[in-house]
């Protein structure tokens, strides 16, 4: 025989061999390219400490990791991924002095897809627009840590951005749909600064509480310790406090947790402030200064344990804490005359986002984006404006997209370009020429109809076609000659559009803090009790309503919920404790009081019913008038976008809501009695659940879907379940001009297009009345 042939033969064997070890074994053999064989793409789960990777084979190779009180977490949130073939987030880490002048490092874990190709993948590391880091994305096995080292003077006092960039290429496919499955995901556990390990935790002034950071999940949290939470004296100074300290931090996922008792420790991103009178204090702190019995003091100190600082705001009596409280907060609040020109949320995207307030022409320079190449097949940007608490044209009004950008002449027809508001779709224009081409100022109209008071997030997708990605010869994947690029002189324009407050409005509320942002009275404030839970979730909803609103709110703890009458109001308790009036006027049904959170016997027997009384509709829909005009519906909403709630003469009421049992939380806003003022209620079954819930929805995530006059929170899911409104009370926020009052008539008509057309057909009726009165008056007799 031959040598090569049993030279193949032998190759054979060896092979086979191969592959039956790897089967026994459950490993997957690889081909004779390199690649792998098929493989289950799994991505990161998004619950618990971070991104972490199923299945992983092989062992988790673990980097020197700094100690945990020297770390400094960057990114806020549970996980995040980097998504696409190119992809990039930013955020900022406020640093004192002493922690800008000794971090050393920065450090970070990350794992990727199995499909990442890695000799043409790359994830940057940016700080201060300096690139202090850049490695191949070759983590598909499990979570690798990296280390790299900072120069000297880099970071520096306040806010430092911290960008982390990527650019994914896949390993034998080069279709649109295989940019879906590239993805790097970072653990926000394992990637932080180091810092000195004296100065990490040490906050000297009221300034640095901007320091306190973030834990390993990305949470920021304020342990307040009040002795004398019980009195009714403390509530005041407790709330203004809870309010002051949100604004100084300004961390997307801040919560209070109000307690008596000093805690031991204080973890990553949590703060320990005591608030009482210095004879309330002294046993707790042996360090309380002494000027606390004579006048009001808000300082820092040493723990008992002297391991850490923590912040105490005292005096002689409640009167003089309420005077610290107000000298800490007065010097960061906005004054009501003044308005803003942009929403404070930093902490979000490192960046500050300009408010839109009428007709604008902003550069996407201005909006913090830049020019950019692409090589790939999707590109995807974006940019984050701020719309007004008053906005009221999503049923007619329309952007422009001005689009400088330019494409090569491999570009294939059936490419387009996709903009997209808060994720859903606005607006695409297709590629239609096959040489190249550049936009100049191209206008592409934008619907506001997915525009909601506050932040809103605008993206820009390429989707590029090619020839050369339909052969997918070996290495297209990785070929850099540009094919796309976006230029940063593109500009976003917004019309004039109507301003008119609509009330309830729970998107207004979470956006904005509307309607209570320009409130000049105190806002009305019932807690049904001074417990820990209730406190809690008092500081935790007025902190997240400070940021909102970009201002401290007045508000005025009542002792009667019945006592507030007309006048904005904030209530905060149990359902079984807040009066049916409330329930009545925020659309709660009074059942739900009693049967709300129940016994599990309860539940059961409430879902079969509802199997039964679902079983015996579906049986008799096909042949009754309601399964007609479901079907109707159904028809109009896919084939035409109209629904049957936009068939009416006029608005309907809201139906009274009664929570499911799935539901642990919920926050609901409607009139006063006499429809002059808004009623915000924060209720749950019991009082661990309104904490629980509360510190949920306070998530940025879930605070952002806040939306119509009822939102729902549940133990199961992440999405919040929203009610829209039927009836909406209309609250002047502009001084009157005809103008406005135009634009408010084309959006309302525009939602009602049942009133549209009786209001357009009366108008025809009279309009031929009157030509047929002026021709039988003026014109020739026949």
């Amino acid at each position: 025989m031959p040598v090569r042939t049993k030279a193949a033969l032998f190759g054979l064997a060896v092979s086979l061999a191969a592959s039956v070890v790897f089967a026994q074994e459950g490993a997957t053999p690889f081909d004779m390219s390199g690649e792998r064989g098929p493989t289950v793409e799994k991505t990161p789960e998004q619950s618990g400490g971070g991104a972490t990777v199923k299945d992983v084979k092989v062992p988790e190779k673990k980097a020197v990791t700094a100690d945990l009180g020297t770390r400094r977490y960057i990114i806020p949130a549970k996980s995040l991924l980097l998504e696409g073939e190119t992809a990039g987030h930013s955020f900022p880490v406020f640093l004192t002095p002493q922690q800008a002048g000794g971090a050393t490092s920065i450090s970070l874990g990350y794992s990727n897809a199995v499909v990442v190709a890695p000799e043409s993948s790359r994830l940057t590391v940016v700080v201060n627009d300096v690139t202090v880091g850049e490695m191949p994305v070759q983590s598909a096995e499990g979570t690798k840590d990296i280390r790299f080292d900072l120069p000297p003077g880099l970071l520096r006092p306040g806010v430092n951005r911290v960008s982390f960039n990527a650019i994914h290429r896949h390993r034998t496919d080069c279709t649109i749909r295989s940019t879906y499955d590239l993805w790097t995901a970072l653990d926000p556990a394992r990637t932080y600064l180091t810092v000195p390990a004296d100065t990490s935790g040490r906050l000297l002034t009221t300034d640095d509480i901007a320091a306190i950071g973030l834990g390993p999940t990305g949470q920021t949290k304020f342990v307040m310790v009040v002795p004398e939470m019980g009195q009714p004296a403390s509530t005041n100074a407790l709330m203004r406090l809870s309010q002051g300290l949100a604004l100084m931090a300004k961390m997307p996922n801040q919560t209070f947790a109000v307690g008596e008792a000093l805690p031991a420790t204080a973890a990553a991103g949590e703060l320990t402030v005591l608030v009482g009178t210095a004879g309330d204090l002294a046993p707790l702190l042996p360090a309380l200064p002494a000027t606390a019995r004579a006048s009001a003091v808000a300082t820092f100190v040493d723990a008992p344990a002297g391991d850490r600082k923590v912040f105490v705001v005292s005096g002689p009596d409640w009167p003089s804490i309420e005077g610290a409280v107000e000298g800490m907060v007065s010097p960061i609040d906005r004054p009501l005359g003044v308005m803003r020109e942009a929403l404070s949320v930093r902490q979000r995207n490192a960046s500050e986002m300009p408010l839109l307030t009428g007709a604008t022409t902003r550069t996407l320079a201005s909006f913090g984006a830049r020019t950019s190449e692409f090589s790939g097949r999707r590109f995807r940007t974006g940019f984050d404006l701020g719309i007004p608490s008053d906005f009221y044209a999503d049923a007619y009004g329309e952007a422009t997209l001005l689009l400088d950008a330019a494409y090569s002449p491999e570009v294939l027809p059936g490419s387009h370009v996709d903009i997209y508001v808060n994720g859903n779709i606005a607006s695409t224009v297709p590629i239609t020429n096959r040489n190249g081409g550049i936009f100049r100022h191209l206008p592409i109209r934008v619907t506001m109809r997915h525009f909601r008071p506050g932040p809103n997030r605008i993206d820009i997708e390429a989707v590029l076609m090619t020839q050369a990605d339909r052969v997918c010869a070996p290495g297209a994947s990785a070929l850099e000659e540009p094919r796309f690029a976006l230029f940063d002189t593109s500009e976003f324009r917004t019309p004039r559009f109507a301003r008119i407050g609509q009330l309830p409005n729970l998107a207004a509320l979470s956006g904005t803090g509307f309607p209570y942002n320009g409130q000049v009275d105190p806002i009305a404030l019932y807690l049904d009790r001074l417990d820990t839970a209730t406190l809690s979730t008092g500081a935790t909803f007025l902190g997240k309503l400070a940021v909102s609103s970009g201002r401290a709110l007045q508000v005025r703890p009542e002792a009667s919920a019945l006592a507030i009458g007309e006048r904005n109001a904030i209530l905060i308790g149990t359902i079984s404790q807040l009066p049916p009036l409330v329930l009545g006027q925020t659309h709660i049904a009074a059942e739900s009081a009693s049967s709300w959170g129940g016994q599990v016997a309860g539940e059961g027997r409430k879902e079969a019913t509802r199997e039964t009384f679902d079983s015996w509709q579906s049986r008799v829909r096909e042949g009754s008038w309601n399964g007609q005009i479901s079907a109707l519906e159904t028809w109009l909403q896919d084939t035409l976008d109209i629904s049957i709630s936009s068939l009416r003469l006029l608005p309907g009421d809201e139906a009274p809501i009664e929570p499911p049992d799935t539901a642990r939380f919920f926050i609901a806003q409607g009139d006063s009695p006499e429809r002059t003022a808004t009623w915000t209620v924060l209720s749950a079954p019991t009082g661990a659940d309104l904490e629980g819930g509360m510190t949920a929805v306070a998530q940025d995530p879930r605070w952002q879907q806040l939306d119509g006059y009822v939102s729902l929170d549940s133990r199961n899911t992440d999405a919040l379940d929203t009610r829209a409104v039927s009836r909406t009370r209309f609250v002047a926020t502009q001084p009157w001009t005809f103008a406005n009052m135009r634009l408010v008539a084309a959006n309302w008509l525009s939602s009602n297009i049942l009133a549209y057309a009786a209001v357009f057909c009366v108008l025809s009726i009279l309009l031929g009345i009157a030509t047929s009165g002026l021709l039988r008056r003026f014109g020739r007799e026949s």
